[in-house]
């Protein structure tokens, strides 16, 4: 009887249990809808505060429209699986907006109002298969006076500039007044047609397009340069052959104290001025020209040289002086990480990742009395090239071949305080004072469309690959005084590039091209040991046979036997070289296999399996109450 009773209650107690399990996940359905804890190491779950910051600061609601063809896109995880989270993210931030922010889920089904309402809006619908199935997966936002900001798809592989693209388009809508903001600008901003590039189309850069929709932008004319006194900010691109009167408008913002934001290239091949000088080379750039600015500022720029950074070097395809196509690391193309970007600067600290092209290095001139901050900087590994080098003599197997680390991190963008002076004196000879609030990056061609963003071969439309444009934005954000989108992330990298991998890539890379360039050398000093000989006989000894083929001398003939050798050795070389390669990426991927699918559960089981032995022993050795009838 006392062990039914046992039975009985064990089974009472179990029941109690899953009820108790239904009832608080019920519960918590209802009460704890949408909560969630981020731990994830780059918070690519978390909402930046200035989305609600931006929120709070709207004259008038603004409402959000998503367009998701639900009944089309079901057959499609990878989109429904985004899908779901878009809607979440935005249902998180229309709840905490206090009202300001509007949802609104809709469902344009074919044929339907809610088709010919979401094309009116902007949403591009993509075609899925021949039967004519049409995906609508998009977002508008709408203000209360129908200004409209629309996303036309929501690309899966843009997710992680989801909340910067919202957020931005929610400023844009609910500003009741743009900020002003002045440009100077050696660049032209409509990008002309490039037979060299079919992938780049024509028309307007997408940077000062995207400038001209969140600010109220007045350029400066180099010839006449007047800034508008009611500017915000002051930003200047690829400063080169400015007058006299353009440098000391430029000086006098400075002074003032007024933000001022500076791009300034040593190797600009964006600028369209370098295509002129490009007769067939594997390119070419403009320099910059500031006069005595930089160095009134305490800081310099090197014009011969450039920025390689095998640390953050950026991998392409490059056909070698040996006709060999392969992918490579080109050392003067960076594709800057995290830990590139000061963590303490609101302008940086959001960035994940930035794209340059033959950037150049900011050095302090001693006894200065200007503040120097570090913004951007590469890593240890890193050289200085001529800029020389980059263009018509470039060859990037052998920047990588004869490459030589510094073993210290160069500056790249830097933030400029402190106490400045002027670098023109006035009649009386003396210079006005004042502090400085300068951005200062030397590198230009990050703004070119191409560095950052990347055309869609099937729909034409441009998607964010770095935080190039974040960049700008934050920094003019900050300059004008609201810091609302400066506040913004990148939501980091959903996919973790392998490291390890890539450092055994780089390392083989360089011994290959050394070993490749040691082959070509020891052919070239064969090949004119062959010519001595020949020139030291005179032709004796040697002729032409009847069918007109060589006869060679014996001291010739030993020599292209050792040639043959010499090959055949340094080709065999080049094989181990690329075998050890592989051989050290698949030990690798072995070693992350054992460790994720054998290692790992194996720990988990035997501490549940100790765990439950001693919860075993403890049930044992616990006293037994019988019942005595």
């Amino acid at each position: 009887m006392a062990v039914a009773d046992k039975r009985r209650s064990t089974l009472l107690a179990t029941l109690g249990v899953l009820i108790a399990l239904v009832a608080a996940n019920t519960t918590a359905w209802f009460i704890l809808r949408g909560a969630r804890i981020d731990v994830t190491e780059e918070k690519l779950y978390t909402v930046s505060p200035g989305v609600n910051a931006i929120a709070a600061s709207l004259p008038e609601p603004v409402r959000l429209e998503f367009y998701w063809t639900r009944e089309q896109g079901a057959d499609l995880p990878t989109v429904r699986a985004y899908a779901q989270r878009v809607q979440e993210f935005l249902e998180e931030i229309a709840a905490s907006s206090g009202g300001k922010l509007e949802l609104r889920v809709i469902d344009p089904e074919p044929f339907s109002e809610t088709e010919d309402m979401a094309r009116a809006a902007g949403i591009t619908p993509r075609t899925l298969d021949a039967t004519g199935r049409v995906l609508m997966f998009g977002l508008a936002i709408r203000s209360a006076t129908d200004k409209i900001e629309s996303i036309p798809f929501l690309d899966p592989s843009q997710e992680a500039f989801l909340e910067y693209e919202i957020a931005r388009r929610i400023l844009s809508v609910g500003r009741d007044r743009k900020s002003i903001i002045a440009m100077l600008s050696t660049i032209p901003e409509e990008r002309a047609f490039d037979p060299r590039d079919p992938t780049a189309r024509p028309g307007k850069s997408a940077l000062f397009s995207q400038l001209d929709l969140l600010y109220d932008v007045r350029r400066v004319d180099r010839a006449n340069p007047v800034i508008p006194p009611d500017a915000s900010a002051l930003l200047v691109i690829q400063p080169r052959e400015l007058g006299d009167a353009a440098l000391r408008a430029i000086d006098a913002w400075a002074v003032e104290g007024k933000p001022l934001i500076v791009f300034a290239d040593p190797w600009c091949e964006a600028d369209p001025e370098a295509r002129k000088l490009d007769y067939g080379s594997t390119g070419a750039g403009t320099t910059y020209d500031l006069g005595p600015l930089l160095a009134q500022w305490g800081v310099e720029i090197d014009k011969q040289n450039a920025v390689a950074d095998l640390g953050f070097s950026t991998r392409i395809m490059y056909r070698t002086q040996g006709g060999q196509t392969m992918e490579m690391s080109h050392p003067a193309w960076l594709s800057m990480r995290k830990e590139a970007f000061s963590a303490d600067d609101p302008v940086t600290s959001p960035i994940s990742q930035m794209n340059l092209k033959g950037t150049g290095a900011i050095g302090t001139i001693p006894g200065r009395k200007t503040e120097v901050s570090t913004l951007i900087s590469s890593t240890k590994d890193v050289q200085m090239i001529q800029t020389l080098k980059l263009g018509f003599f470039g060859e990037v197997d052998r920047l990588v071949r004869d490459f030589k680390s510094l073993g210290v991190p160069v500056a790249i963008g830097v933030r400029i305080g402190g106490e400045i002076e002027s670098a023109y004196p006035a009649t009386d000879g003396t210079r006005s004072k004042g502090r400085a609030n300068i951005i200062l990056i030397a590198d230009a061609d990050m703004l070119d469309d191409m560095t950052w963003l990347q055309i869609d071969p099937q729909t034409g439309e441009y998607r964010t690959i770095a935080d190039n444009g974040l960049f700008v934005f934050n920094a003019l954000e900050q300059a004008t005084g609201d810091t609302k989108l400066s506040s913004l992330k990148s939501r980091g990298r959903y996919q973790r590039p392998f490291d390890r991998v890539e450092q055994l890539r780089k390392d083989a890379e360089s011994r290959y091209l050394v070993q490749e360039q040691e082959l070509q050398d020891q052919i070239k000093k064969s090949e004119m040991r062959i010519n001595e000989l020949q020139r030291e006989r005179g032709g004796a000894g040697a002729g032409v046979d009847a069918t007109g083929v060589l006869v060679l001398t014996p001291e010739q003939t030993a020599e292209l036997s050792k040639l043959e050798t010499t090959q055949i050795d340094a080709r065999r070389k080049l094989r181990e070289v690329q075998r050890s390669l592989r051989a050290d990426i698949e030990k690798t991927g072995t070693m992350l296999m054992v460790l994720n699918v054998v290692i790992w559960p194996l720990v988990v089981a035997c501490i549940a399996t100790l765990w439950i032995s001693i919860r075993y022993g403890r049930q044992r050795s616990a006293p037994t109450i019988s019942a005595v009838k």
